[in-house]
């Protein structure tokens, strides 16, 4: 029997469900390592809590003494430690400066340049940022992933990136960010219309939101009774005001498009996902990680929408320069403008045996992100093999 630690304290509540799903076989014990704040989201999600060890940070215990109690915890019991979330910053690291367990362990790598970019990187319109940041990177690369026995990456493809890329020669695990769970499924309601959403905060920086709705503006006029579109996100900044303002002038029309000024509750966010048809997320590629370190979506670093396409079994619609997994790619659409979406959608909303076919496909295709897979992956890549990490 494998004693299995997991240690959240900064966020990802979903990722610490899913690690501990995965880490829960019949030939392990678990402990969950986190703050009081995140035990309670996650008891929404975890069934069978008592089937897990938990060490909660107190009230009053700062986060370097929580995490010398750990360093403790794991000296005497734990075989391996993965460590889910370590923010690439000049605060949060030096906590982790004395952090180091006897025990293997394994950290996951969120955004691979801001962990293992080999060269500074310079704005010289940023003098003090350039600095924190390629200081943060240089203690990452120095001191904190050399303690590292392996690392951990959410998205297939950061795998591939680092080994091309970089130097890192330890090993690389996909433990994803999310599984399909068929138990958990909301059967979809028969619905006349083909339903379309866009989950995520309306930020700028995230997602281009003006290529979809310029596209739905002559979806819209030619099908007015044939689809819906939900944007599920609140808005972020003057951006976000912008695009819910454009919006209302689309409702004003007559158009059917959902929006919300608040937070979804999770029930509803789940319904409105589950009856959906078509899950699309204009993903502006090129993004910000920490400082001024650039990642890129797909590539360096995970988009959660793929996550979601995989958890409620949907097609998905993404730029063209978006990089998909294999696993994905039969279930996918991809676009290069909004005409060309325009053109994708039509095909769909015209021919309701390609929708349907492509529903299989979401189906089939989540079924590779199944708890047993994944249970089966851990198993015999870390479980079986952990003295030779």
């Amino acid at each position: 029997m494998k004693n299995i630690g997991i240690l959240e304290v900064h966020c990802h509540v979903k990722f610490l469900y899913t690690l501990c799903k995965i880490c829960k076989t019949k030939d392990t014990n678990v402990t969950i390592f986190t703050t009081k704040s995140i035990l309670a989201r996650l008891e929404k999600y975890l069934e069978n809590m008592d089937q897990y060890d938990i060490v909660v940070k107190e009230g009053n215990e700062g986060i370097n003494t929580f995490l010398k109690r750990v360093e403790k915890i794991c000296n005497k019991r734990i075989d391996l430690l993965f460590v889910n979330t370590m923010q690439v910053t000049n605060y949060y690291l030096p906590r982790y400066f004395g952090f180091n367990p006897k025990c293997k362990k394994i950290v996951t790598v969120h955004t691979a340049n801001a962990w293992l970019k080999q060269k500074p990187v310079i704005n010289l319109k940023k003098p003090i940022l350039t600095v924190d940041t390629n200081l943060s990177s240089f203690i990452v690369r120095l001191f904190i992933l050399p303690k590292f026995d392996a690392i951990n990456v959410i998205y297939a493809p950061i795998k591939d990136y680092i080994l091309k890329e970089t130097d890192y020669d330890k090993k690389i695990f996909t433990l994803p960010f999310n599984f399909y769970d068929k138990t958990k499924k909301i059967d979809k309601k028969e619905n006349k219309k083909i339903q379309f959403v866009l989950p995520g905060q309306i930020e700028e920086h995230r997602r281009d939101y003006e290529v979809v709705l310029d596209s739905f503006e002559k979806l819209f006029n030619k099908y007015p009774d044939k689809i819906d579109l939900y944007l599920l996100g609140y808005p972020v900044g003057n951006y976000g005001k912008l695009i819910l303002k454009k919006c209302k002038k689309m409702k004003e029309k007559g158009y059917s498009i959902i929006t919300f000024d608040k937070f979804i509750p999770e029930e509803e966010y789940n319904e409105i996902i589950s009856n959906s048809d078509f899950i699309i997320s204009p993903i502006k590629i090129e993004t910000g990680s920490w400082g001024i370190i650039q990642e890129r979506y797909g590539m360096t670093k995970a988009s959660a929408v793929v996550f979601e396409a995989i958890q409620y079994a949907k097609p998905l619609v993404v730029p063209d320069k978006f990089n998909v997994i294999k696993e994905l790619e039969t279930s996918a659409l991809k676009y290069k403008s909004a005409e060309d979406l325009e053109k994708i959608l039509v095909e769909h909303i015209e021919n309701k045996n390609k929708l349907k076919d492509l529903e299989k496909e979401a189906y089939k295709n989540s079924e590779n992100f199944s708890l047993g897979v994944l249970q089966k992956y851990f198993t015999e890549e870390i479980l079986d093999k952990l003295d030779s990490l």
